[in-house]
């Protein structure tokens, strides 16, 4: 209770100056005053709550203090509506249609705060998202409504129409601080593809205490994404107590205009507040370069008397008793309103009809677009990052393709396709690539919502930062809802030598390995990278893309020093035999092929080499024949040696009861700075170094 009573005080301080000024001019009060909307919004509110309340105590599970306090802001969005005085007609705040939850042009709301999940169910119920009686199973077994909100996607497994999630949840939430960046992607695609839809986000205290959230905030205001709205839910309590004892906020108004937003303080439970706050976000946004945000001050358990205020109650149900007691108090306020609402004179209103329209986007054929636009043949070494940058420039002209650099565009091979489709072109469908700045978190949730609205987001950093620093991101809202990313590693291994361990990635493959639905490709040389890439555009699904730095001799082209037949068609989950041999197998992916390429051509035994550029899903009968034919098998990686192709080797020789001979050659810990050919003759992952290892015969 101490916390409402700061809150009170302090409401008046926190108002702006600017915004008492032009309250009264701004203001919707006498519109809904006559229509006796508030009346109406306030029974909606009620509802909700006593729906969540008891969704949450009979499941026995769940954050009820959370959840009352954005009761009223939820209402306000599905059910607020304003009056244009220059037109005479109502408008509803959000354009949505339950009818058709996935309407492209569609409002779009993301909970942030994603434990509040049972208010966000409660109002897609009263909307007509899905029956009542759904809620009666929430967080059960089978159930759509999940304990955080998943969201609703259809797509095709194995030939078979899937629908997953719940209708009206736009975006999977939960792990806090992903939101405002989810809400940028929406927010970046309507303005480069011609959508005139609006992004609210519902954001906690508690994510404020999140890094990424800043990288959002941040990029937003820089990158002039006005058609998005943030809510704040400032009930001041988390977990364990007070945010201003644990970790202080204010002044979150002059923190966040500091970083260019258009900032509101308002009550965060008084409708005519809220009302005002959307319909100046909706009359101004045309007008205004600046995101808004609205700091909303709540009290936490809104609604329920007896739990307001009391920080224990953020994931705690209420007992049965202390729930009936709220019950009675939320069905005496909703018998109040009841009357209140069949009582009102009917007053006549207009509503501005809904026209469900979106622009119509061009339908092309990418494989005539790779038709037309033919890789271009190499003639020296090169890196496979620039041939994955040289495929993404060739086919940049596929209009789904859309290109997020955190800083890197330059390394990580995309400066093509981004001097092609700069972020300041003149026609917004060519801005199709954003630099965030060095935000690999705030990108990688950036490029899911993107992937969200059906576009093909290509998400670029050093392998590193893009499977480490944003792992969560990927697991979260890429992996999980299985949107169509493409990650993009460079500089991966200790090939890239002398940047040291803090930017070789010896450990990213393991950790996109764990993660379910992921493809993982690793080319091993520029031609073969700039091919798969094709391939790779035209997979529907998340893929991880590990390419190098440094230039890599050519192992497909005509006359290579190797003697491989050359190769111009990939595919993934394909391997490919590139040299013959019965003795032993070594299988390989990545530029460190050519180092197996070369042991196997210096020694006396038969030494068979298998190219096994697509790690997962791996080409289990190619591995297979190599073990019944040669008996022997040995996997070589710049990786370490748990979680990369050894791993998935040694999966299909487990899977399959193979008698074979296993050997692996991978780095069995960090290593250090160093020239590439040092680093390799050290770590034991040269040619030399491998004849050693598996005990070979040197010509």
């Amino acid at each position: 209770m101490e916390v409402n009573l700061f809150i009170a005080q302090n409401r008046a301080v926190l108002m702006t100056k600017e915004q008492e000024k032009g309250e009264a001019a701004m203001s919707q009060r006498k519109f809904l005053d006559r229509t006796r909307e508030i009346d109406r919004l306030e029974l909606i509110a009620t509802r909700i709550r006593k729906n969540a309340l008891e969704n949450i105590t009979k499941t026995g599970t769940g954050h009820p203090g959370g959840s009352l306090s954005i009761a009223d802001i939820l209402t306000a969005l599905y059910f607020g509506r304003t009056y244009d005085p220059a037109t005479g007609l109502w408008e509803d705040i959000m354009k949505y249609d339950p009818e058709y939850p996935l309407w492209a042009n569609r409002d779009r709301v993301i909970l942030s705060k994603g434990h509040a999940a049972p208010a966000l169910y409660a109002a897609l119920a009263q909307a007509g998202f899905f029956s009542e009686d759904l809620l009666r199973i929430y967080r059960k077994i089978d159930s759509p409504l999940e304990g955080h909100p998943a969201m609703y996607r259809v797509y095709t497994d194995k030939g078979k129409m899937v629908e997953h999630g719940t209708k009206g949840v736009d975006f999977s939430t939960g792990s806090l601080g992903h939101g405002l960046s989810i809400g940028a992607g929406m927010a970046l695609h309507a303005k480069v593809y011609g959508y005139d839809y609006n992004t609210y986000v519902i954001l906690g205290d508690g994510d404020f205490q999140e890094g990424m959230v800043w990288e959002a905030c941040l990029t937003i205001p820089n990158k002039k994404l006005n058609n998005i709205c943030g809510f704040i839910d400032y009930n001041r309590l988390q977990v364990d107590g007070c945010t201003d004892d644990i970790n202080q906020l204010d002044p979150l108004d002059e923190k966040l205009k500091a970083f260019n937003w258009d900032v509101r303080v308002i009550d965060g439970h008084d409708f005519y507040a809220i009302i005002d706050s959307l319909d100046y976000f909706k009359r101004t946004r045309n007008q205004n370069d600046k995101p808004l945000m609205i700091i909303s001050n709540t009290i936490k358990g809104k609604g329920a008397s007896e739990i307001e205020g009391v920080c224990s109650y953020h994931a705690v149900p209420l007992s049965l008793d202390e729930y009936e007691r709220a019950e009675r108090e939320c069905l005496g306020k909703i018998d109040v309103l009841e009357k209140r609402v069949s009582e009102q004179k009917p007053v006549a209103m207009k509503d501005k009809s809904l026209v469900k329209t979106q622009p119509e986007e061009t339908q092309e054929d990418l494989s005539e677009i790779i038709h037309r636009n033919q890789y271009q043949p190499y003639t020296e070494p090169t890196a496979t990052r620039i041939g994955y940058g040289n495929a993404l420039a060739r086919l940049g002209g596929y209009e789904k393709v859309f290109v997020l650099n955190a800083d890197l565009a330059g390394a990580c091979g995309t400066l093509k396709f981004v001097e092609q489709y700069p972020e300041n072109a003149p026609v917004p469908l060519d801005r199709r690539s954003i630099n965030v700045g060095v935000q690999e978190a705030n990108m990688m949730s950036m490029g899911a919502a993107i992937a969200s609205c059906g576009k093909i987001p290509i998400v670029n950093s050093f392998g590193i930062f893009s499977t480490g620093r944003a792992w969560e991101m990927v697991r979260q809202d890429i992996s999980y809802p299985r949107l169509n990313v493409k990650i993009i590693g460079s500089h991966t291994g200790i090939a890239l030598g002398e940047y040291g361990v803090s930017h070789q990635g010896t450990e990213d493959v393991g950790a996109m390995r764990i993660l379910p639905h992921i493809t993982i490709i690793e080319p091993s040389d520029a031609i073969q990278a700039d091919l798969l890439f094709e391939e790779v555009l035209q997979l529907d699904g998340p893929v991880y893309f590990r390419v190098g730095r440094n230039p890599v001799p050519l192992i497909y082209s005509n006359g290579n020093p190797y003697g491989v037949t050359p190769v111009r068609s990939f595919a993934i989950g394909q391997g490919y035999k590139i040299k013959g041999g019965s003795d032993i197998t070594l299988v390989c992916s990545g530029p460190i092929l050519c180092e197996a390429l070369k042991a196997a051509n210096s020694v006396k035994e038969s030494v068979r080499v298998v190219d096994m550029p697509t790690i997962r899903p791996i080409d289990e009968k190619l591995i297979e024949k190599a073990a019944r034919e040669t008996g022997r098998i040995c996997t070589i990686q710049d990786h370490f040696e748990n979680g990369g192709l050894k791993d998935e080797v040694l999966n299909v020789i487990g899977s399959r009861r193979l008698n074979v001979r296993f050997d692996f050659i991978a780095l069995t810990g960090f290593t250090e700075s160093g020239s590439p050919a040092d680093l390799y003759e050290k770590y034991g992952l040269s040619a030399k170094r491998i004849i050693e290892k598996l005990r070979l015969t040197v010509r």
